[in-house]
């Protein structure tokens, strides 16, 4: 196997837990929706961007806050839905 296989492989073994950490963290998120008087929370948002961009290396931390702040659109889109 050369090293561009071989990185890959180990690139969809990371999408894979990365998509079900993402499915778990809907789950959780999901019900939120209804205990909440607005679906956005600024203040929760940037303390959950911080947290994303701090949690890796400083070289990623932009794409990370980018990641996460799709994350957030996505489970407020999936709590508006309910």
């Amino acid at each position: 196997m050369d090293k561009l296989s071989a990185a890959r492989r180990k690139i969809d073994s990371l999408d894979r837990r990365l998509a079900a950490l993402l499915s778990r963290r809907f789950a959780l998120a999901v019900p939120l929706g209804g205990l909440k008087k607005r679906l956005t929370d600024r203040a929760r948002e940037e303390q959950v961007l911080a947290n994303a961009a701090a949690a890796g290396k400083k070289a990623y931390a932009q794409a990370a806050r980018a990641v996460f702040t799709e994350i957030i659109r996505q489970a407020k889109k999936l709590q508006g839905e309910k």
